[in-house]
Parts: C-alpha cells; structure tokens; sequence
C-alpha cells in the first residue's frame, strides 16, 4: 500500500482519471454548449474589429418603409417595379452581384399606380439584364408545403461533384415564381440553423429537393463573383472547391461561421438604405449627381434584406447579445469569410488532451507538497493558462480551442486531490475552515488553518482604521416591509457591504444591525489602512445613490460612515467557551461615535483628524468643525471626505475654497460675514448640507453667543 502514498503516483492517477472523465462529459450536450458559449465570448470581446470592404448591404430598414409610405404612399410589401429601379441602379454602378434576402413566391398584386404584371415584367427585364442577380429560396421539410414551378434550368447551372454526406436534402422548396426563376441567375437559398441554444455558428453549403442541388445564398454569390460553373469536393482536406477557392466544411456539409462583429449599421459592413438607392436611382434619372454615387457599390457584392424590427428577419448570433443581427449579414459574413480566407480553424484534440494533462498532473502534486496559498496561486496561474492559449489561438490563428474540457478537468483534478488530502492529512485543516469560515475574514481563517493553535485568548495591539456604517432612515424603511422581507432586504444590502470592505481589503468584524463595523490594516498589518477605509468610503457614496422601489416608495441605501484611525487591540477576545476575534479599543468607539455625528451635518461619512493625516495627500476632504467627545479632553477635528485628489473637478474646488473661508470667518467669531459666505455656497449648491447647517448656527449664535464655549466649540457634546 505504500505506493498508493507516493505523491507522484497520486498525481499520475488523478490526472489520468480527470482527463478521461472530462473527455467522457466532453460530449455531453451541456458542455458542448458552454464550449460554444465560451467561443462566443471570444468572438465578443477579444477579437480584432475587422470591416470587410468587398460587401454593401442595402438595408430595407424602417426608415425606408417610412420614406416610402409618407412621401410615396406605397406601402409593405412594396411593388416589383421598386426592385427594378434598385437592380437598374446597381446594375449601373457595375456592382458584382445582387442577392435579394426575399422569396418572391408569388406575383405581385394590382395597385392603383401600376399593375401587378407589369410591375414583375419590370423586374424580371432588369435582373434579365444584369444577369447577375440571386434570389433566395427556402427549403422546407414535410410539414410545410413548398410553392412554384421548378424551372427546367436557370441562366447560369453549376455542376456538382459532390458526395451525398454533405447536400441536405428536403422534400419541398419555394422558389420565387417561374418567370423570375427564368430571369434571374441561380436561385440561394436562405434556410437559417443554430445550435441547442438557439444560436447560429454554422449553415450547410449545399441543399438538394428531388434531384437538383442548390447551393447557399453566399455561396451562390460567391459562384457568380468567382465565374465558376463547377463545384467539387476534396475528400481528403474536406473542402468545397470552385475557381481559385477552397472552402474548408466540416463532415456534414456544414461551414463554420467567422463573426467579424455586432450586426447592424456602423458596426462590421458598409451599410445604405433602400430608400436611398431609389433617391439615387431616381437622381441618376433626372442627371442630377446620386446621393449614392456608383463607387459605393462598384466591385462590390450587394446584399438586400430586411432590417426593420417588425419585418422579423432578425437572427441570433454570438453578436445578438450587444446589437440585434439582421438575417442578411450573415449571408454578407459568410461571402467575405470565403472571399478574405477567414476561416475557423478546431485545435487538434489530441494535443489539447495531453496538454490538459500536463497542467493537471504538475497541479495534482503541487497541492501535496506545497502549503495551501502557495498551491492557490500556482493553481490560478496554471487555470488561466487554457484561457490565455484560447485566447492567443483565436486572436492569431482564427483557432478555438476545447477551453471548457481543460477547466472541468482541472476542477475535476482540485476535487480529487482535496479530497485525498482531507482523508489523508487535511482532517483538522477542514475543521478549522468549516467552523470559522462563515464570519471570519479569509485572511485570519487561512492563518487558523495553518496553525490552529492560535485559537487561544488574547490580542495584540496595532495602528489601524476603525470604520462604523449605519443604514439611513432603516426605522422608517422598515415600515414598508414584514419582518421576512426585512431579512432578506438586509441580506441584500449587507452583500453589497461587504463587496465593498472586502475589495478594499477590510476585515467584517461584526454586523451591528443594519450596519457594519469593519477593521482596515488587520488582521494583516497594513501602510495604508487609512487609504483603504477612504476607498471604501467612496464606495459606499457610490452605494447611496442606489434605490429600491418597493410596494410605491423609492428607498435610497445611503449609508453613513464613521471612522478613526490609531491604537486597537485584535485578537480573540471572549471567554474559554465562546469567542471572537475582533478589536477594541478607544478607537473602535470613537469611529462609532464619529457615524452618530453624521446626523448633526447630514453627512454621509465623517473623519477623524488621524485619519486624515493619513490620506490628506491622496483625498480631497472638507474640513467639518471642532467637536468635543465625551470621555476626551481635547476637541477633534472632523473632516467629510469628498473625492480623490486626482477627480477634483473645478466648481468642486471653487466651493472648498469658498468654505475653508467662511470657516475661518467662523471661528474668528464674524459670524453675520461667516453667514454671508455659507450663503453664497448654498446659491451654488442648494443641497450642501454642511453649509446649511452653519447658516442656521450662525443665526443661533448671533441671537446666543453663548452657545460657543471659550476654545470656539459649538455646545454639541457627542456622546
């Protein structure tokens, strides 16, 4: 059985069952669907914004059907005659090709100004003439019943040589109708797939009803540019091959969608209005010089589709989450994907398997040799190794990786390897943790685990920062709620709290109700304790601007704050059978106090004189007053901590000024001048409420002087 205590058989053995396990859940459904997930995340935010320049999109958006209907009176769907003037006028501009995102698979109807013969002949001639022109088809299973004729041939057929594993086969279509199918040049077709989750990432090229193939609407396109009659397959590299291209698809005929970016106007390609194009059209006409002059679409393959909302011809992409993606751009993403030889490539499964073994096997032995925070960190560096390859490998090679099956078997491998420490050596460590954990910084539950001696009486003495919250208006909050709604309102609220301590890297001593008290530069000693209680004093300004509505009432989480910095006293303080670790001291008492006081200025946080000793250099503060506390001798000066020095803007700065002397004039016993100056400030900024205060103290003391005492300390006694 000694073996089995061997560190480097044990990681052997973890390694080898997390990967073949992994490998097992790999192609269960839910991972397959978080790795394509994860890959749309990629494309969302860690890829180059690329714009291809080879596609103009035509936009039947809502500002064209507006247009139409107001100055034209020509409502959806719009006449053929409409689409005859837009293919005249690109034909004119010598665009590469036309591709219509529209199953014209019925003729069009009479209208007052035109008749529907005449409007589809119109048509029918200019796609006829531009010869150059793609309609779309849809391909449709047994329970939807296809439309049209099937033209014997179009102006332009392909031929194929093609195995039948990759043509999806269907038993109807809807082709547009006959005499457009005559004029035209080859049909594409516009069926739309996705995933489990609803979401596009691939499209089968080819399609097949009876015995004539169609090929997609891009790749139609793409036929037309390239001149090409032919399609053919190399079985070997599982490629579509036609002209000069070579087009990678997977075994099922399908092709791997490359995203260049959110869908829509001014995002990824050249975006115009069908309105503007009949504008154009119509200028062209008339000799005047076009709103969209001919170079916009020279060259370029035009694609025409609906991207007003109520059209319903938005689809889901990976994109879809930041901008809605019109069905149109991804026949315009697939075109310049095949065009520009943007094409995504899978990392090879095999490297990929043994790699994520590599990382688990050094994991799995560094968590039984080394101490818990030193394997912590290896174990954070060696978990975002397959994300940064993933990332690397997309952004350099258009590469996805299986990033989800190298975390699940690292996750698996941490399971496997804590688990054997618990029951080979980590009993006591799991107890300490388990006890602890829940309302006991991190920081000191790690210290306990490492040496669970320390749970004993008594403390140490540091200088550190003291800080006390309270949640404003909490009795009258409190009405609006029964007392479970008031539990989890606080659990909520204290969530929050709590983000903000720990990310300022405060110790949550204790909850006093509906506050907090928080302790900064322990249990580990800290420079700049002082600093990090101000960060979370802007944090929790950031907090109050917050409301709830509840049952008709907005309730602001404005929180105020007291805090003093100096000598405590932290450990574990209480009897043999019950303890905390938690400190005391006059400092803890005084921040407390220091909370209280926030209600005579209607401040939200209030500082100590040590306190801003500490940050004056990095914080903007306006100094408050002199108060006396009871139980201390000397007055203290209180400041309210306003910004960081650095986002002092200069109406802010103006009105510090503007206080700092009227505090002056203050103190020099000018009151009815003092007024004068808090006056001005309350004109500026009618919400300052410290200046208001001094106002109302000023009318006070120039009916009572006696209320100021002999050092010039307003009668307020904090207790």
């Amino acid at each position: 059985m000694k073996i089995f205590h061997n560190k480097l058989f044990i990681a052997l053995i973890i390694g080898l069952a997390s990967v073949l396990l992994s490998l097992t859940l790999s192609s269960s459904q839910l991972i397959q669907r978080w790795e394509k997930q994860f890959q749309d995340i990629l494309y969302r935010n860690f890829k180059a914004e690329e714009h291809p320049e080879d596609v103009v999109i035509i936009a039947i958006d809502q500002n064209s059907l507006n247009k139409l209907q107001d100055n034209l009176k020509i409502l959806w769907p719009w006449p053929r005659d409409i689409y005859a003037a837009m293919t005249e006028y690109l034909n004119h501009c010598n665009a590469t090709t036309i591709s219509y995102d529209i199953i014209f698979s019925s003729p069009d109807i009479d209208r007052l100004n035109i008749e529907a013969e005449y409007a589809d002949s119109l048509f029918a001639f200019q796609m006829k003439k531009c010869g150059r022109v793609v309609l779309a088809s849809q391909m449709e299973d047994s329970t939807h019943s296809g439309s049209q004729t099937i033209a014997t041939e179009y102006n332009i057929e392909f031929n194929y040589n093609l195995p039948e594993k990759i043509v999806h086969k269907y038993p109807r279509i809807t082709l547009p109708i006959p005499r457009f199918q005559r004029a035209m040049a080859h049909p594409g077709t516009v069926n739309f797939f996705t995933d489990s989750d609803g979401t596009c990432r691939k499209i089968p090229l080819i399609y097949q009803h009876k015995d004539k193939k169609y090929p997609y609407m891009a790749l139609t396109t793409l036929l037309l540019r390239e001149r090409s009659d032919s399609l053919g397959y190399n079985e070997n590299t599982g490629e579509l091959i036609f002209g000069e291209q070579r087009v990678p698809i997977d075994k099922s005929g399908f092709f791997h969608i490359y995203w260049y970016g959110p869908g829509g106007p001014e995002h990824t390609f050249k975006y115009v209005s069908a309105y503007q194009v009949l504008q154009s059209y119509m200028q062209w006409k008339n000799g005047q010089t076009p709103v969209l002059p001919p170079e916009i679409f020279e060259n370029k393959a035009i694609f025409i589709g609906a991207t007003a909302a109520g059209l319903l011809d938005l689809k889901t992409t990976p994109f879809s989450l930041l901008e809605p993606f019109p069905g149109v751009e991804i026949y315009a993403t697939l075109y310049s994907n095949v065009l520009n030889g943007d094409y995504v490539q899978s990392f090879s499964m095999l490297l990929w398997t043994l790699f994520s073994f590599g990382i688990i096997f050094i994991l799995s032995y560094l968590w039984q040799k080394l101490k818990v925070w030193q394997s912590t960190l290896i174990t954070l560096f060696l978990f975002s190794i397959p994300f940064v390859i993933a990332v690397l490998a997309f952004q350099n090679n258009k590469m996805l990786t299986p990033f989800v099956f190298s975390e699940i078997s690292i996750v698996l491998s941490l399971i496997s390897v804590l688990s054997i420490n618990y029951l080979m050596e980590g009993r006591e460590k799991k107890l300490v943790k388990k006890v602890f954990n829940r309302y006991l910084h991190p920081q000191v539950v790690a210290s306990l685990t490492e040496d669970p001696s320390k749970l004993e009486m008594g403390g140490r003495e540091i200088v550190a920062t003291s800080l006390f919250t309270d949640l404003q208006g909490f009795t009258t909050i409190s009405e609006y709620f029964t007392p479970r709604e008031i539990v989890k309102f606080l659990n909520d609220y204290f969530e929050k709290v709590e983000q903000i301590i720990f990310k300022n890297d405060g110790m949550l001593d204790k909850y006093t109700g509906d506050g907090i008290m928080a302790i900064f530069g322990a249990p580990v000693e800290s420079q700049t304790h002082a600093k990090q209680a101000c960060n979370a004093i802007l944090a929790f300004n950031e907090l109050s601007s917050l409301k709830i509505t509840t049952k008709n009432h907005n309730i602001p989480l404005i929180t105020r704050v007291g805090v003093h910095s100096g000598s405590l006293v932290i450990g574990n303080i209480g009897s043999s059978n019950r303890m905390d670790f938690t400190a005391i001291g006059d400092t803890v008492n005084l921040s407390a106090r220091l909370e209280g006081v926030n209600k005579i200025y209607s401040t939200q946080n209030i500082i100590s004189e040590a306190t801003y000793e500490f940050v004056k250099d990095e914080f903007v503060c306006l100094e408050l007053d002199f108060i006396r506390v009871k139980g201390r001798l000397k007055p203290l000066r209180i400041y309210n901590v306003i910004c960081r020095k650095e986002n002092l803007d200069k109406n802010a700065e103006t009105i510090l000024l503007l206080h700092e002397e009227a505090l002056n004039i203050y103190r020099e016993g000018k009151f009815r001048n003092a007024r004068k100056l808090f006056e001005k400030i309350l004109e500026d900024r009618p919400n300052d409420t410290v200046a208001r205060v001094f106002v109302e103290r000023c009318d006070q003391l120039k009916k009572n002087p006696k209320l100021i005492d002999k050092d010039g300390i307003f009668n307020i006694n904090v207790k």
